[in-house]
């Protein structure tokens, strides 16, 4: 096992938006120079990404993150359910120093409380070099423990006003910036300065907004 290394930039992403907006193509963009990626991926959809494996087995999964300790792998975990989740969220913050990548985290956490072996990659993966993605389509739905975690909060374009409201507490953003994103529109919070930008992906232009209060 790993020692910790608290030099790694490791800070966690929450990106969220109805299907078909560009969240994932965001993530796959983020991550496309990585060398060590983990990814849960319950629609399958990085197993055929290049330089990804597709494994659909908790022991394939066990077997490849064994024979790449500390070597570069791409690994997309395709599987659902919260036990499945669970296990790879284990998996992800053993293995260490890597990008790991939660798709559709609605479907297996819940608003009040993390699960316990995501919860503990949330709290204590960034000082073991873990970089946690986590996406959703409904983060009123999700759990509240990584988009508190983030570092850096991303929404695309969300149907449902119960979504818009979360996000927008979230981030200090008005609700009606976020009702009017159109597909590939992003609006992005930075803790660190308390920033918030809207953009376009795919377009390198961006316009900074003012927070709500």
């Amino acid at each position: 096992m790993s020692k910790a290394d608290t030099s790694l930039n490791a800070e966690h992403v929450y990106i969220c938006g109805n299907s078909g907006t560009g969240k994932s193509s965001h993530i796959k963009e983020k991550i496309a120079k990585a060398q060590r990626v983990i990814a849960f991926d319950p629609d399958d959809e990085y197993g055929e990404l290049p330089g990804f494996t597709r494994v659909t087995s908790a022991s394939q999964l066990v077997e490849l993150l064994q024979a790449h300790k500390n070597t570069a792998l791409k690994v997309a975990f395709v599987a659902e359910g919260v036990k499945a989740f669970e296990f790879w969220a284990n998996c992800a913050f053993n293995w260490r120093n890597c990008v790991a990548v939660a798709e559709e985290i609605a479907d297996v956490t819940t608003p009040s409380k993390a699960p316990p072996a995501w919860g503990r990659l949330i709290r204590r993966g960034r000082k073991y070099g873990i970089l946690i993605c986590a996406v959703t389509q409904r983060p009123a739905e999700a759990d509240k423990t990584i988009l508190c975690n983030a570092a850096v909060i991303r929404t695309c374009a969300l149907g449902r006003d119960a979504d818009r409201q979360a996000i927008a507490r979230e981030i200090n953003a008005h609700v009606s910036e976020i009702a009017g994103l159109k597909p590939l529109d992003w609006i992005e919070f930075k803790r660190a300065d308390l920033s918030l930008i809207k953009g376009r992906l795919g377009q390198e232009r961006t316009q900074k907004l003012k927070p709500a209060a």
